[in-house]
């Protein structure tokens, strides 16, 4: 039955009608279904927040399971975001905001979007061409069915680096730091994740414009749940910083008394949900890179500090 009404979910398009999948069309519906239902009252805000994360905890390992590839989570952050800016547009006159922060705002959005994507685009460089030498005909090397190739001691600043490292998962020779991805079916230069919000490997060819879009996506998440609430909520002022004061909500009891003002309310606690797992994750990648090793090498034990702090930051906006 599920197959049926996947064969038969299709949109009109140029030269006859495009199958789309479920996990295609299911982001975006469930995401404003749960945020419609989140704004009716304050019982339904904390039922629908507490079971966002572990829906999407579940579903992350269950379609990890049955459809590794799938791009549920990918369009759940664009649908997020655009959610989130649609919202915001459509509530500046109600909400009184000055021009400033609507353009800091879409600005911000408009810099993590432009990042996310470029870090998707460029994911593919980070893979090992499929044209360097095979090594089928081996016999030492065996038939290997790792997920992950050998990790290698980083050797780029040794003179003993004259041995060939091979993954045995996809029959190829690789470079140092070389890890294969079960997903991507590939391997990946410096891998440090396999992101299922970008549904692409994360590596050396990537990972500055992924760090720079969760950077700038937090700070738009900050401002969006800062200006909407203190828009809905009695605002009071904390701190002024060069010239411009910094408020922070007091009281939200009024909230749900109107539909439209509820909805601001709802989403700027999903930004701020948004933030929290954002602001973990750029933590962790700050500790990583300080420390001058990936996700990969962290997860597998590897924990060599190759070199102190600023020559490893140093190394990473270069793209070394």
């Amino acid at each position: 039955m599920l197959l049926t009404f996947q064969d038969r979910l299709r949109i009109p398009w140029r030269g006859g009608a495009k199958q789309v999948t479920v996990d295609n069309v299911l982001p975006v519906v469930l995401l404003v279904s749960l945020q419609l239902l989140a704004a009716l009252d304050l019982y339904c805000s904390l039922v629908i927040f507490s079971l966002i994360p572990l829906l999407l905890a579940y579903l992350k390992r269950f379609l990890g399971r049955v459809l590794p590839k799938t791009k549920f989570f990918s369009l759940w952050l664009f649908w997020s975001g655009i959610y989130l800016v649609v919202l915001f547009e459509s509530t500046v006159p109600l909400l009184e905001l000055l021009p400033e922060e609507n353009i800091a705002f879409v600005a911000l959005m408009t810099l993590s979007f432009f990042c996310f994507y470029k870090a998707n685009v460029r994911a593919a460089l980070n893979h090992i061409n499929q044209a360097q030498q095979q090594y089928k005909d081996d016999p030492s090397l065996g038939n290997g069915d790792s997920q992950t190739a050998i990790l290698i001691s980083d050797r780029e600043d040794s003179d003993e680096s004259d041995g060939r490292l091979a993954c045995q998962t996809c029959r190829k020779y690789v470079p140092p730091r070389t890890y294969h991805c079960k997903v991507c079916a590939t391997c990946v230069i410096k891998q440090d994740q396999h992101s299922v919000w970008l549904n692409c490997c994360i590596g050396r060819a990537n990972h500055r414009f992924f760090l720079c879009g969760c950077v700038s996506s937090l700070l738009a998440l900050w401002l969006f749940a800062n200006l909407s609430l203190t828009s809905v909520c009695h605002p009071t002022p904390i701190f002024t910083l060069f010239g411009i004061t910094v408020m922070l909500p007091d009281d939200c009891t009024d909230i749900y008394f109107q539909y439209d003002i509820a909805l601001c309310f709802t989403g700027a606690i999903y930004a701020l949900l948004m933030s929290l797992f954002i602001l973990i994750s750029l933590l962790k990648q700050f500790c990583l890179i300080s420390r001058g090793y990936t996700g990969t090498e962290w997860q597998r034990g590897e924990h060599i500090n190759r070199r102190n702090c600023l020559v490893n930051w140093k190394m990473f906006c270069l793209g070394q």
